[in-house]
């Protein structure tokens, strides 16, 4: 998916996940087309990951911590972890954080067609790419979580000539 995005082998990659099943064997391949791909425990040593290594909460929080402060976040799930920090890098960030939600239900149709070619894979995930990669406003719809969408409708961007006429004169 990545590479079909046009993410090439020199990019740096933050994996933000919990332990990995079988992780020598499995990400080997992801490894190999990318090698720059870092996780936590590769990043931090021993020493400085004991504090935190009995407590899943904090482990999860230095992988939010990490994907905060990058330059593009790419989610592929659902969940608290992905819309509470798109939500906070549109905050941080004035709504100009690049962030990249693939369609899965495309890319479900996309794994799962046997047929599919190198160039029409790349070519959809192109198009995807250009239809997720969320970098400046959204317009929240009504159903969108505050969390997700926090700009530009957020309580602490209110008016300050609202704010004024409402406050009593001192």
């Amino acid at each position: 998916m990545l590479r079909g995005m046009g993410f090439d082998n020199n990019t740096y990659i933050f994996l933000a996940s919990g332990k990995i099943y079988n992780a020598e064997k499995t990400m080997a391949p992801l490894l190999e087309m990318f090698p720059n791909l870092q996780t936590k425990e590769m990043l931090a040593s021993e020493e400085e990951l004991a504090p935190y290594k009995n407590f899943s909460s904090r482990m999860a929080a230095i992988d939010y911590t990490v994907c905060l402060h990058s330059e593009v976040f790419v989610t592929t799930q659902g969940g608290n972890f992905p819309h509470f920090l798109m939500g906070h890098r549109r905050y941080l960030h004035g709504g100009h954080s690049k962030t990249i939600r693939p369609d899965k239900r495309k890319l479900a149709l996309l794994f799962d067609n046997p047929n599919i070619g190198w160039k029409s894979f790349k070519r959809q995930m192109l198009n995807m790419r250009s239809h997720s990669d969320s970098k400046g406003f959204e317009l929240k719809r009504p159903s969108d979580s505050i969390y997700t969408f926090p700009c530009p409708d957020c309580m602490c961007h209110t008016n300050k000539s609202t704010d004024s006429r409402s406050s009593p004169a001192t």
